[in-house]
């Protein structure tokens, strides 16, 4: 008749012991140890006289701002902690997270058929600028930063060269392109901004003969603005946010991200440009010439040998000190397209994650220097991130370098600044010039560490 009493007593104790194993097993200094991709880590201490094995749970990533909406859940463990041992347990996810904005992050771990618990309110900021303000943490929070989502932007050393410069607004690169989203945050805030041009009152107010052309001028609709007329394509996004797009919500970061750009648009919503269009080809070079650029970055080729007018535009260009970046093409081939091919033009071929020349992109002896062009990532029409191949995109790094280049020195001349670019740059391929690196990988910290030479 007494056994009911013993089962009881049974279950009170079991109860009591698991009591005290949630209370005496305790998670501690969480932390986000990367973004790229998302992992964690923290402290579990287990403070009983029991071992623990196959302690397993979750790590759940809410977003604040959207009233603590999951976003991912990680699996944490198994893992064994011995009595009385302070074990650190990681877990990563498949995926990265960088968007910035304000997170929980919820640790729930099963301890002896009970619930362990942990969080950790933290925060994620725009990737940091050395020479800017860092953004204010918010009161108590942890916080990381960003890491640049581009490849390309770590390979040339971007980072390196903004301990010393993040680039000059005074300095110009027009990028004669597809057209700019100027809705994207990080890229509106680079754009150009003409300072004799009243916006938006329908007149020619600096009188060069385009009216509210205040950040520039869209040669395919003949208007003021790559956002009106005809859809844009997102070539030229993509161009100008690898060249200066600023810090902010993404993790996409220019390699001059101080500079200026100016968009002159050129090509129609497919990329492409037709015979008859050459005429407006060269007034979209003389226009940007005229408006001060220092840079124009061409990520366009031609099938076929532009006019004379196209030259003698491109050599008018380069006789008033503007630095003209073309690229190689992307068919693979052993030639030079136009207008890299020009002698006045800055030819590129664009490099894969190994330094070895992409498997699209031309060479040949006209290739002055290569960057980085496979797999690159950077905005889209919309704002959002993609991820690309082209030599198209290995010219941006070169624009972005030299226009570092020109805001550390800018007193240089076009064919001055050229030669620093050249003679810092990491040799590639065979020793010295070749067909396929020129003179090698451009090199953001090489000409840095070039212009403080005595």
């Amino acid at each position: 008749m007494r056994k009911p009493c013993v089962v009881l007593v049974a279950v009170v104790l079991a109860v009591l012991i698991l009591g005290t194993l949630a209370s005496e097993a305790q998670i501690r200094k969480i932390e986000v140890v990367n973004l790229v991709p998302f992992t964690v880590s923290f402290q579990f201490s287990n403070q009983t006289a029991f071992s623990q094995e196959n302690v397993r749970g979750t790590a759940t990533l809410r977003d604040m701002a959207h009233a603590g909406q999951g976003i991912d859940q990680v699996p944490v463990g198994p893992f064994s902690a011995a009595a009385g041992a302070l074990v650190v347990v990681e877990a990563s996810s498949r995926w990265e997270y960088q968007i910035a904005g304000t997170y929980l992050l919820e640790i729930a771990l099963e301890v002896g058929g009970t619930l362990t618990l942990g969080t950790l309110p933290f925060q994620i900021l725009p990737v940091a600028l050395p020479l800017a303000p860092s953004p204010s943490p918010g009161p108590g929070l942890y916080t990381v930063y960003q890491q640049p989502s581009n490849w390309g932007l770590v390979r040339v050393r971007g980072p390196q060269a903004w301990t010393v410069s993040h680039g000059d607004p005074d300095v110009i690169v027009a990028v004669i392109d597809s057209g700019i989203d100027a809705r994207i945050p990080q890229l509106a805030s680079a754009l150009w901004t003409n300072p004799g041009e009243v916006p938006g009152n329908g007149i020619d107010d600096d009188r060069n003969g385009y009216v509210d052309d205040v950040h520039g001028w869209d040669f395919r609709d003949n208007d003021s603005s790559s956002l009106t007329g005809t859809p844009l394509h997102g070539h030229g996004t993509f161009v100008a946010s690898i060249i200066a797009a600023r810090p902010g919500e993404y993790p996409i970061v220019g390699v001059a991200p101080g500079v200026s750009i100016m968009d002159v648009r050129f090509l129609d919503s497919a990329n492409r440009f037709g015979s008859s269009d050459w005429k407006i080809f060269v007034r979209a070079v003389k226009y940007a010439v005229d408006n001060g650029a220092r840079i124009i970055n061409l990520s366009i080729f031609a099938n076929a040998r532009p006019p004379d007018s196209f030259a003698e535009a491109i050599s008018d260009a380069r006789a008033h000190g503007v630095i003209i970046v073309g690229i190689s093409g992307n068919q693979g081939e052993n030639q030079v397209m136009y207008p890299g091919k020009y002698r006045t033009v800055l030819a590129v071929s664009a490099t894969d994650r190994s330094d070895l020349l992409a498997s699209f992109s031309n060479r040949g002896p006209e290739v002055a220097v290569c960057a980085p062009g496979d797999a690159i990532t950077a905005f889209t029409v919309g704002g959002r991130p993609a991820t690309e191949s082209g030599t198209s995109f290995a010219a941006p790094h070169v624009s972005g370098v030299l226009a570092l280049i020109l805001s550390l020195a800018p007193e240089l001349s076009a064919d001055e600044a050229v030669a620093v670019l050249e003679d810092s740059c990491e040799d590639l391929g065979q020793q010295g010039r070749d067909a396929l690196f020129g003179n090698g990988l451009v090199d953001a910290w090489g000409v840095v560490e070039r212009l403080r030479r005595p």
